[in-house]
């Protein structure tokens, strides 16, 4: 409780802050204005289909991960369907605000001086694809507070609370996208960590609530299993894995050498650079890799305490997870961006600058998003009203 009140006196006392934040928050409510489009259809039609007793598309049983379409058939009210929507936007923007206060309270246990680790959530906050994306019913918004949670909850000493708590971020993450199983990595070095400790305490509590917590994946993969071997699936992430040699291809679009027959445009390495320039469709494969060489670097030279030992290891292996789906593009790296910028800044101080200037470039640049996000703000306004 003491933290959470820290975090709040700390957000008031920076006034910068302050400002990005109800700056980001009043744009993203633009989203209340924007019909649903393109996977929110695909996401909506499969919660009216729960609400109806079936999990289908149109006419044959989906495998689409079930945490979004379920969201979508809580909060749907079909008399008055647009009031549905806004409360579950207005949902996603609350979880964004918990996973901020997550990510603080992660980098102050590595160490990471307070005004810094403020100055990472007030970047992540801005960016103008966190904007767009948090508060649209895509699963961006959960999967942030779910990934956040996972690695705060995982850095912790044991508990029963803080196993079960990761257990169910972790459960939660896979149910709304695949690619997060590989974080199942990191899940078995935290067991080795516990059970180092003290074998014979822990062992007992670690296969309870493993077996409790990940029986609902279990059976969602058996269920998929069985659709996907009779290949009745009408929509399915798992095509990406039925064509001609799917590894090598899947590479090759993952690392942007070529366009994927799913998508409109080439993704991968060369959008990297996306989610932080805030032009439409930008692609750039020599900014894109200076940018990921940078943080990366950045986490190499750094001196790294154990939390942040596995925040590297978690982004590399999502990172790698997307490389190997063939997939990869600004709204899906987003949960990982606090972990950029992190890069960023230890880079920075490998060359012996001041963090303050690694403050005042980072208002630079939310005052530059700032600006960019008002201007789309009446651009929607004009163009829904």
């Amino acid at each position: 409780m003491t933290n959470y009140k820290n975090f709040k006196q700390l957000i008031i006392k920076e006034k910068w802050l302050l400002l990005i934040i109800l700056v980001s928050v009043i744009s993203s409510l633009r989203s209340l204005l924007v019909p649903l489009f393109a996977d929110e259809l695909t996401y909506n039609k499969l919660g009216d289909s729960i609400l109806s007793g079936r999990y289908y598309l149109i006419n044959y049983p989906s495998t689409v991960t079930p945490i979004i379409p379920l969201l979508f058939a809580l909060f749907k009210i079909k008399a008055l369907p647009v009031l549905g929507f806004t409360l579950h936007k207005l949902f996603n923007i609350v979880l964004v605000i918990f996973a901020l206060r997550y990510i603080y309270f992660f980098l102050k246990k590595q160490d990471v001086n307070s005004r810094i680790a403020l100055t990472i959530v007030a970047l992540t906050m801005v960016n103008p694809i966190a904007i767009n994306s948090f508060s649209s019913l895509y699963p961006e918004a959960l999967l942030f507070f779910c990934f956040w949670g996972f690695m705060y909850y995982s850095n912790l000493e044991y508990s029963n609370k803080s196993l079960l708590k990761m257990l169910l971020f972790f459960t939660v993450l896979i149910l709304t996208r695949y690619v997060y199983a590989v974080l199942g990595l990191l899940v078995l070095i935290v067991f080795i960590r516990y059970l180092k400790n003290d074998r014979k305490q822990y062992l007992i509590k670690i296969l309870k609530y493993s077996i409790i917590v990940l029986i609902p994946i279990g059976l969602w993969i058996k269920y998929v299993y069985n659709i996907e071997q009779n290949n009745l699936s009408e929509i399915s992430y798992f095509d990406r894995f039925k064509i001609d040699n799917p590894l090598l291809y899947n590479i090759k679009c993952g690392l942007g050498f070529i366009q994927h027959h799913e998508v409109g445009k080439i993704n991968g390495v060369p959008a990297f650079a996306s989610l932080f320039v805030p032009i439409t469709g930008f692609r750039h494969y020599i900014i894109s890799t200076l940018i990921i060489s940078a943080f990366i670097l950045g986490y190499i030279f750094n001196e790294k305490t154990y939390g942040i030992k596995m925040l590297f290891f978690a982004i590399i292996l999502v990172l790698l997870g997307f490389v190997f789906a063939g997939t990869g593009f600004s709204r899906y790296w987003l949960v990982l961006l606090p972990g950029f910028f992190l890069g960023f800044y230890f880079l920075w101080r490998k060359f012996k600058l001041k963090d303050i200037w690694f403050i005042y470039a980072s208002q630079t640049i939310a005052v530059l998003y700032i600006i960019n996000e008002i201007r789309l703000d009446f651009l929607v306004i004009n163009n829904n009203l």
